[in-house]
């Protein structure tokens, strides 16, 4: 089956609009009630990530490790779809949780001009390809439950396909947000900032 033929099943579509929803229900949730919450994230996970800034120079580096954060994430989204498609569930919404919440935290302080500058750039690719993997670990889900309740499974084909648009589709679409998120989104942040 062509990937284009994988994309536009019936199935994938409702996941796709499900985890659509899901997300940005999670993100205004986050936006509402969440800025606390991500300060407080943000804060503990400080020390983790302050290593990363001494390679703020070296953007090809930063680029590359952010996308293969992104790439693992896609993938585990759609293999631990097995598991009856929570945990794509459960990440997306916890995902849209925060990118509220941090939104928020972030228009408290500097405008929600500096938000927008800081997360379209790439977003505007990240996030739809992300909810894409979110999709297809929805629909192995699905497949996982048929398979358990001995019913027809396609379970194994549904990998085989969803493995197929995460390479042709996802891994692309993440390549291009790292390097826009490393290369576009300080430049605009750097504009919003002295404007």
């Amino acid at each position: 089956m062509r990937v284009t033929e994988i994309v536009r099943q019936k199935l994938l579509i409702r996941n796709l609009i499900l985890a659509t929803g899901i997300f940005f229900a999670s993100l205004v949730l986050g936006t509402l009630i969440g800025q606390n919450t991500v300060e407080e994230l943000l804060i503990e996970f400080g020390a983790v990530l302050e290593p990363l800034t001494s390679i703020g120079k070296l953007s090809i580096v930063l680029a590359l490790l952010i996308f293969i954060n992104n790439a693992i994430k896609a993938l585990g989204l759609i293999f631990l779809g097995i598991l009856l498609g929570l945990p794509p569930l459960l990440f997306i919404g916890l995902n849209g949780f925060i990118v509220g919440g941090l939104g928020s935290a972030l228009a408290s302080s500097k405008g929600w001009t500096y938000v927008m500058a800081g997360f379209v750039p790439h977003g505007v690719i990240e996030i739809p390809v992300i909810l894409l993997a979110t999709a297809l670990g929805l629909t192995v889900g699905m497949e996982s439950f048929k398979w358990l309740v001995r019913r027809e499974s396609r379970l194994k084909l549904q990998l085989s396909d969803s493995l197929k648009v995460y390479v042709r589709w996802i891994l692309p679409g993440l390549a291009v947000a790292a390097i826009i998120e490393v290369f576009v989104t300080p430049l605009l942040i750097g504009l919003v900032s002295a404007g």
